[in-house]
């Protein structure tokens, strides 16, 4: 698992919007506020227009802004919507293969730092990181060495099957 560069640019791009969401942000005033290329940066105003994160306003007078709230957003969530889902091994991809799969003694270790992973990033909101409220955790599961059946067989979207 590498978050991106483009991931990066985006989490400083929605970080500003966050602080200043009382009004519309170009996307050349994002690029040249955290020093991205203006083409870059319209890509990434792409993937977060289509996770729903941002929209955008066209015209003279238009921008991006936040369409969703900032204590609603995980980020998890922006990590996604920038580059893909979490896998931190082929093999614990959506509709991964692998021939040796069954007899892996290391696929559940995946499987498992991978749920950890994405507890640990949907622990946290982008107004909790931007506004300095909380920092993240984990669900108490991890913690357990004898929960590890319960998650390290699932996919980050069967993590809530704690408890």
């Amino acid at each position: 698992m590498d978050i991106s560069r483009k991931t990066d640019y985006a989490l400083r791009i929605l970080s500003i919007l966050v602080e200043q969401q009382d009004g519309l942000l170009s996307v050349r005033t994002a690029a040249e506020q955290v020093d991205v290329p203006y083409s870059f940066a319209r890509s990434i105003q792409h993937g977060l227009v289509q996770a729903g994160i941002i929209e955008s306003l066209r015209g003279v007078h238009g921008g991006m802004r936040l369409k969703a709230d900032p204590a609603d957003i995980t980020i998890r969530q922006i990590v996604e919507a920038v580059q893909g889902p979490l896998v931190v091994n082929d093999c614990t991809a959506p509709g991964g293969t692998c021939a040796r799969m069954t007899d892996c003694c290391y696929h559940s270790i995946w499987s498992g730092a991978q749920a950890l992973l994405c507890s640990y990033l949907d622990s946290v909101t982008l107004d909790d990181v931007v506004n300095h409220k909380q920092q993240p955790a984990v669900d108490p599961m991890f913690a357990d060495r004898s929960a590890f059946p319960r998650y390290a067989d699932c996919a980050c979207s069967d993590v809530s099957v704690a408890s």
